[in-house]
């Protein structure tokens, strides 16, 4: 089930989480960050129409989901009651600092601003809180009264830290509206270090593949089959348009050892040459049976178009494309709580072949004969901006990384960043610390040498600011953060036309010739 709409998107993404009373960060309205400057870059109001606007419908619900079992039948209830009826998650109050990229020095003070979402007098009296990460006893605390227009909250941190402004009605259970600011993010660093013999680990999953050869299979779609790939008629046309311009198109299978294979798409550009394409893999956020998850030829094709490139889009789990919805409910009930299976081993833990398949991928686009040699792109959300991470931390190949709110970052730590079991929780059984430090995308960036671009939801509570920062900062290699104050995990996993720009400026910039 996808939700119809962005507000949509934002509230499913969200909703399991416990109420406001137990967790303050259990419902975030995803504002838009519209017109917002980042750090050192002015955006257009209007972007011409590329790849990165084509947005999944996004839902991490079935995969990212930390409710204790107990409220969890509640939890789907009402994600399905809003669904049905179509109601909207809108908040109440923006809330605003006054430093547009939400970057302070320590010491500097930040002033949030409070207004009604529709202007005017507010109509009850709000609570409004600071919390730090998010969560436990407010730093600071105020009321928006009934009838105020605006309010200003200033707040001061002489540590490095990330503090949230968020607010509340008495008559409901979730934010009314929050912005989030960061105090010296440079100083954000892993949890733990780099197993000792992290390059051994992964380096014997690499002779795994070498020593199993598979044969891919490339299958070319037939025109009824692309049909069936887009479930939009304007989609269809396009790609049979493309079709007849000589774009080809390939349902591709690459059997992987004992797990999975690999399937996506894949999509070479007409006319294709000998050593003159770029390469890009497009990964997917976390889930199983939601759109978002699974491979998208149309998107493939846009990425193939707009860089002439050789396109390959594929899923996390090694699933059939286009199959009928029942296929997709019936993979997520096997495939319930994967991301927590086997965790307290490295040997064991789902993860493992999800790597196996990206590297069993990659390793089957660099032998294609039309791959410029040179450029390999990456790019994915949340799950897919690990698995784009973990990407280029195992194979030199990989020249840019594009990761939207990248998960496993700090898997363990405080805040952990997804898959953490449960919020805050600071400590895990030894055995889990240690599987999970082979997967941390903060290890992975340590070895990286791609220019990497990231985003970071500074309400994020997936995945968290500090993790994300602390696996930006290990890469040595050209990169840009781009912090996005007023957006949540939901809201952060797609490129909005603000910060399509600098993303799309930061890939061509860095594309070799």
């Amino acid at each position: 089930m996808g939700p119809a709409n962005g507000s949509g998107q934002a509230l499913l993404g969200i909703l399991w989480r416990v109420g406001f009373e137990e967790n303050p960060r259990a419902f975030i309205h995803t504002t838009s960050i519209e017109n917002t400057p980042l750090a050192g870059i002015s955006l257009p109001n209007q972007i011409t129409t590329s790849p990165f606007s084509a947005t999944d419908e996004y839902n991490e619900t079935n995969s990212m989901k930390k409710t204790p079992p107990r409220i969890a039948p509640l939890i789907w209830t009402s994600i399905i009651l809003f669904c049905a009826l179509g109601l909207h998650a809108k908040p109440s109050f923006t809330v605003q600092s006054d430093e547009p990229t939400g970057i302070y020095a320590p010491g500097q003070q930040a002033t949030f601003t409070i207004r009604p979402i529709e202007g005017g007098e507010a109509k009850s009296t709000a609570t409004v809180q600071i919390l730090r990460d998010f969560s436990g006893t407010p730093l600071a605390e105020d009321s928006f009264t009934e009838g105020s227009t605006s309010l200003e909250i200033p707040f001061t941190s002489t540590e490095h830290g990330w503090f949230v402004c968020t607010t509340k009605l008495p008559d409901q259970k979730f934010s009314s509206g929050a912005s989030g600011v960061l105090y010296n993010p440079d100083a954000f660093q892993p949890a733990y270090p780099m197993p000792e013999d992290f390059d051994e680990f992964w380096a014997t999953q690499k002779d795994r593949l070498a020593s199993n050869p598979a044969q891919p299979i490339l299958t070319e779609l037939s025109p009824e089959q692309l049909e069936i790939a887009t479930d939009k008629p304007y989609l269809a046309k396009n790609i049979a348009n493309r079709s007849a311009e000589g774009y080809q198109f390939f349902n591709l299978e690459i059997p992987c050892l004992d797990y999975r294979p690999v399937r996506g798409y894949y999509v070479m550009p007409p006319n294709a040459e000998p050593g003159k394409h770029p390469v890009i893999v497009l990964f997917h956020a976390a889930g199983v049976s939601g759109k978002w998850c699974r491979a998208n030829l149309n998107k493939a094709l846009l990425y193939a178009q707009k860089y002439n490139a050789i396109v390959l889009d594929i899923n996390a789990h090694g699933m059939l494309n286009d199959q009928p919805q029942s296929y997709y409910d019936e993979l997520a009930k096997e495939l319930e709580d994967y991301q927590h299976r086997g965790m307290e081993n490295r040997e064991s833990y789902y993860l493992l072949g999800m790597y196996l398949r990206l590297m069993r991928a990659i390793d089957f686009l660099c032998d294609q004969p039309e791959w410029d040699g040179k450029n390999l792109i990456c790019y994915g959300p949340s799950q897919g901006g690990a698995q784009a991470l973990a990407a280029a931390g195992l194979d030199s190949r990989v020249s840019i990384v594009c990761a939207l709110v990248p998960a496993t970052c700090n898997i363990a730590g405080t805040p952990g960043g997804w898959p953490a079991r449960e919020w805050g929780e600071s400590t895990y059984q030894p055995q889990v610390v240690e599987a999970l430090r082979y997967f941390d995308a903060t290890n992975f960036c340590q070895r990286s040498q791609a220019a990497t671009v990231m985003t970071v939801g500074l309400i994020d509570s997936v995945c968290p600011p500090p993790g994300v920062y602390a696996a930006y900062h290990q890469i040595d290699a050209p990169k840009l953060m781009i912090p996005m104050p007023n957006t949540g995990h939901a809201g952060g996993s797609s490129l909005k036309p603000s910060i399509r720009e600098p993303v799309e400026t930061f890939i061509q910039k860095h594309m070799k010739e």
